[in-house]
């Protein structure tokens, strides 16, 4: 018998509750990663989940963990392949147990599912959430809004984290088991998918993959720089230094454990003292926290058009067919909305991987609200490009703002003129991803929201392929 630890979304050693149960089982340990093949095939949209910034995240990411792995005497095993396949086919030959964290998504429980059905036994171990399973605290039902979960797991002095489980415990390396030969090179196809990628230093996000550089920068970030001492008030900014904490990325792939951040930051507070600016950050984790209970308890009903339908908010997504809907789609991929602020934070995601929280907000509203497309082709734009894409917040984030998942109010539209002009206050963000409005001044380029015809193109950028309402103008 053999313990498979089968990594997803938690690619470090330190601080890894799998590798502490497979110390706990006793059994040679054989770690794993799994590039799953569906990944790789475009979907309906024509891409697939692997975009060049993505890819070459996780190739570091995956570089690093397997170095880790490596000082403890381990090796890491690499497979694009489907989960369920590979692990029968060994189990065929050589009778083994999988340790691997609890499902992000319903696939991955299908995933789990199937092993246990091929008479695996598979021990699913809480390695990305602050609280553990066996502490729910929202007791008979989920609760329906973020306040409310938020209330729920903060009374009494809560929520209560946890300890981080700190240094990797001594294992036994298993031998090695031969991989079926039509199974491919998780790192040739990440290579495929990086392309000429590189990344710029002069770009907000240019954090590498991987456990050391992440916490070498929430070191940094906390008790080095002490940029949380102005979260609150910065968050929000587009470009810049150190305006938020950039730890999204190492904690959607597992290279932070969520716990490790939140313990950190009592430690910050316990130096400095706490305030405003902290606790937002603890309350930011808290959201992710919240989505992640939220994929557990629906399930594949976060993916659907309708959404939970947990409010009276059929409006929300019954709208008339668009016809223009290809056209916009087209543009969007492409950039070229014809409104700066929009154009922008495409151009960003694209080049960069990475989106301010500002920039997200705007181009979901946008998406849904102004172009009237389909939430969930936004949310799969969003999979493709995103370093830091996590299964329930990005799409817990898109049916908020698209009125059909957990927001009360049946969703929220954000001006892209009055948000541009509030957060951008001298025009740096757009100028620097559209090079093209450098001769224009900041109102000159707020009026490009609302040219209406070809003449009014300037220099080659479009004009807007939708008409903003006119309260847009108001932007004071």
């Amino acid at each position: 018998m053999i313990t498979v630890v089968w990594f997803r979304h938690d690619l470090r050693v330190q601080d890894q509750p799998l590798l502490h149960k497979a110390a706990a089982l006793g059994a040679p340990v054989l770690p794993l990663y799994v590039l799953p093949e569906r990944w790789t095939r475009p979907g309906q949209e024509g891409f697939d989940r692997l975009g060049p910034a993505k890819s070459v995240f996780l190739q570091e990411c995956l570089a690093d963990l397997s170095a880790s792995l490596d000082v403890l005497g381990l090796t890491l095993n690499m497979a694009l392949a489907s989960p369920a396949a590979l692990l029968g086919h060994w189990h065929q030959s050589t009778p083994l147990q999988v340790v691997t964290a609890h499902a992000d998504a319903p696939e991955e429980q299908q995933d789990i599912d199937a092993l246990r059905a091929a008479g695996i036994t598979v021990y699913e171990v809480d390695s990305r959430t602050l609280l553990p399973s066996s502490a729910q605290s929202w007791e008979s039902s989920f609760p329906t809004t973020f306040s409310r979960f938020r209330k729920k797991v903060e009374r009494r002095g809560g929520p209560q984290v946890p300890a981080a489980e700190g240094d990797p415990p001594l294992l036994q390396a298993a031998t090695p088991l031969p991989l079926p030969e039509r199974v491919a090179s998780v790192v040739a196809a990440l290579g495929a998918r990086r392309g000429d990628w590189q990344r710029d230093s002069q770009h907000y996000f240019s954090l590498s993959g991987g456990g050391q550089a992440a916490r070498q920068w929430l070191y940094q970030y906390l008790f080095e720089e002490r940029h949380i001492r102005h979260y609150k008030a910065t968050r929000n900014q587009l470009i810049g230094t150190g305006y938020s904490s950039r730890l999204s990325a190492a904690l959607a792939w597992g290279c932070l454990s969520v716990r490790h951040v939140w313990h950190a930051i009592l430690d910050y507070e316990q130096q400095f003292g706490g305030d405003q600016h902290s606790y937002w950050l603890r309350f930011e984790l808290l959201w992710r926290e919240f989505f992640h209970w939220s994929q557990r308890e629906y399930g594949a009903a976060i993916f659907r058009s309708s959404g939970l339908q947990l409010f009276d908010h059929e409006g929300a997504v019954c709208r008339e067919r668009n016809e223009k809907a290809s056209d916009f789609w087209q543009a969007w991929c492409a950039a070229e909305t014809g409104l700066p602020f929009i154009d922008a934070n495409l151009k960003e995601l694209m080049a960069t991987g990475y989106l301010s929280n500002r920039g997200r907000q705007n181009l979901a509203s946008f998406l849904v609200h102004d172009l009237k497309l389909d939430w969930r082709s936004g949310a799969r734009w969003f999979e493709h490009h995103l370093v830091d894409h996590d299964v329930a917040s990005n799409w817990g984030n898109w049916a908020y703002i698209a009125g059909v998942g957990h927001d009360a109010q049946g969703g929220r539209r954000f001006s892209p003129t009055r948000q541009w002009w509030r957060h951008d206050h001298h025009a740096d963000f757009v100028r620097y991803w559209l090079p093209v409005m450098n001769g224009l001044s900041r109102q000159q380029i707020l009026q490009r929201h609302f040219a209406s015809d070809a003449e009014s193109a300037w220099q080659g950028y479009p004009v807007p392929i939708v008409s903003l309402p006119d309260s847009d103008r108001e932007v004071s």
